[in-house]
């Protein structure tokens, strides 16, 4: 998964740089970008895919499916779960 670290060492600057750089350029953290991103890919999973909750979240590179579930309540509102429930049957 995506990573700042991974993205400074790819162009061989120092994280600090990077993050400084892309929030200077973007008006948001790289850590907040990444998170929002994964949430995407989360809700987009939800909706079009089968897999369970803890599948996601390994494949998305939360700590378990308890941490996805508090980002995702913390970002947007509501559990993985219910988010599912409603995207499915409006």
């Amino acid at each position: 998964m995506l990573k700042s670290e991974q993205i400074a060492m790819h162009f061989n600057l120092s994280q600090t740089y990077v993050g400084e750089y892309f929030k200077k350029h973007t008006g948001e953290s790289l850590q907040q970008y990444i998170t929002n991103y994964k949430l995407q890919l989360v809700e987009t999973r939800l909706r079009y895919s089968d897999l369970r909750i803890n599948e996601i979240a390994f494949e998305l590179g939360f700590t378990d499916e308890s941490h996805l579930n508090r980002i995702f309540k913390k970002h947007k509102g509501t559990t993985p779960s219910d988010f599912r429930k409603r995207s499915v049957n409006p």
